[in-house]
């Protein structure tokens, strides 16, 4: 084997050694970014706070009529529709830790005088603390001054990836215009 073939080969393992060298910690950095796997807790708890229609003080407000008829044919609201952006907390007070923020609408849609007023609720938990992040997603009727009741849980995002299952809401407490409800979600995840 002549100088020039033995460069050569030295050169093409070099190269060769260089290139592995630059491409596998690329490879690798790839594969340790990549998402974690989703926490899925089997329950969720947490405690929604929404106030509507606080006139002496409206800066509190989280919710808003963005809908309506322009007469209350029932006195139950029928056809009113309130969009809400909530704080969603682990204790019943206001100031206790913050877990995230429920988001979405509820519609009024009894019509029946003299039956608690409901209404249609679908909203997202948009969670983000330490300890879990991601949504939970919820939808059914609201039997809104029923002590107990249950709806959906119909997906969900992050730790929560594909959640189903039920949430019961219990009405805590409810204040002139703010009312403070505990959800607590049963879930369940599909296996594949």
């Amino acid at each position: 084997m002549d100088h020039r073939s033995s460069c050569k080969t030295l050169f093409c393992v070099i190269i060769l050694v260089a290139l592995a060298l630059l491409i596998l910690p690329a490879r690798a950095a790839h594969h340790s970014s990549s998402p974690k796997s989703p926490k899925r807790p089997s329950t969720y708890k947490f405690f929604w706070h929404d106030t509507l229609q606080n006139t002496t003080h409206p800066w509190t407000n989280t919710a808003a009529e963005v809908a309506g008829p322009n007469h209350n044919i029932t006195g139950l609201g029928f056809g009113k529709v309130i969009v809400f952006n909530d704080s969603l907390t682990l204790a019943p007070a206001l100031g206790s830790k913050l877990l995230g923020r429920g988001q979405g609408v509820y519609i009024y849609d009894r019509t029946q005088a003299g039956i608690a007023f409901n209404a249609l609720l679908v909203f997202s938990a948009v969670i983000e603390n330490e300890e879990y992040n991601g949504t939970l997603n919820f939808m059914g009727a609201d039997l809104i001054l029923a002590p107990s009741r249950d709806i959906s849980v119909v997906g969900g995002t992050g730790d929560f990836e594909m959640a189903r299952g039920i949430a019961n809401l219990v009405t805590h407490s409810i204040d002139g215009d703010t009312f403070i409800v505990n959800v607590t979600s049963r879930l369940y995840y599909p296996n594949y």
